[in-house]
């Protein structure tokens, strides 16, 4: 089976690549970047598309803008709306192409699972289910969009809440906090493409068609302030970090998604808080 990996320079998509990489039975490609080929990279991956003829892709890349302006509102649909159309459109000129998996957010619903887009960016990411719908009915395709909550892992150098909170302690610096009451729900990367790579397999094997979305939870979400407990108990109490030392931001994802559709037999099996006990050991001493 070949899969084609776009936004593979991406902390989730380097890591799909060197995951699925591992199997015999999987020859996969990674597609042009965008930060090297900005304002012609619509076109590039799409030629890239024609020539490689893969079975699935996967479409790592987004924009995660939160701005609201005339230019980051252009980029965002760009990048994320428009984009996934072009691709699609090229993708299933191919006989041979199966099925397409892109990743949305949990800032697309309220708590109930309920269509709430905290911000554009969110809006542009529930946008494109209306799409995969479509080429999944015209195209007889599968299409899938994963619904991603909070993730973790080696190497990540983004700048997330976590890393921030593992820079501090690794170089013992101060580290201002909200006061943390938002919930957040923690997949380790190694997980993540574990489910991806079942998916791969379920849509080759035909086992999933149509449009479908799932959410990727640990279904043990956790406010900030407790793993910031949990890591004071574990430095017995010899952090930097200051919880209520900032203001939370305008528009602040707090509450937990009560109703999840995470994919059939598929669970994680890292516990957060124990790696994060291992990673924290790293930096004790």
């Amino acid at each position: 089976m070949k899969i084609g990996i776009i936004g593979s320079t991406g902390f989730i998509g380097n890591n799909l690549y060197l995951y699925l990489s591992k199997f015999k039975n999987y020859k996969v490609f990674r597609y042009s970047s965008y930060k090297k080929n900005n304002k012609y990279w619509i076109n590039k991956v799409s030629q890239e598309i024609k020539t490689t003829k893969p079975n699935i892709i996967l479409n790592c890349s987004a924009n995660q803008s939160l701005k609201n302006d005339k230019k980051s509102i252009k980029d965002l649909l760009n990048s994320n709306l428009y984009s996934n159309i072009n691709f699609l459109e090229q993708a299933t000129q191919n006989n041979l192409f199966k099925g397409y998996i892109s990743f949305g957010t949990k800032w697309e619903f309220n708590q109930n699972m309920e269509f709430n887009p905290l911000n554009f960016y969110s809006a542009t990411k529930h946008a494109n289910d209306i799409f995969f719908n479509y080429f999944s009915q015209k195209k007889n395709i599968c299409t899938v969009s994963l619904k991603i909550f909070d993730t973790y892992g080696p190497n990540d150098k983004r700048s997330k809440i976590l890393n921030l909170i593992i820079d501090s302690i690794k170089k013992n610096k101060t580290l201002k906090l909200t006061p943390g009451n938002q919930y957040l729900d923690y997949v380790h990367i190694n997980d993540l493409s574990e489910l991806v790579s079942k998916i791969c397999s379920d849509i080759n094997k035909k086992r999933l068609k149509g449009f479908n979305y799932f959410t990727v939870s640990s279904k043990k979400p956790l406010k900030l302030k407790k793993i910031i407990n949990h890591i004071r108990y574990m430095l017995k109490g010899k952090t930097k970090i200051k919880l209520g030392a900032k203001k939370y931001r305008k528009i602040e994802a707090m509450q937990k998604i009560k109703k999840l559709k995470n994919y059939p037999g598929w669970k994680p099996k890292i516990n957060f808080v124990k790696e994060l006990s291992n990673i924290i050991k790293t930096y004790e001493n």
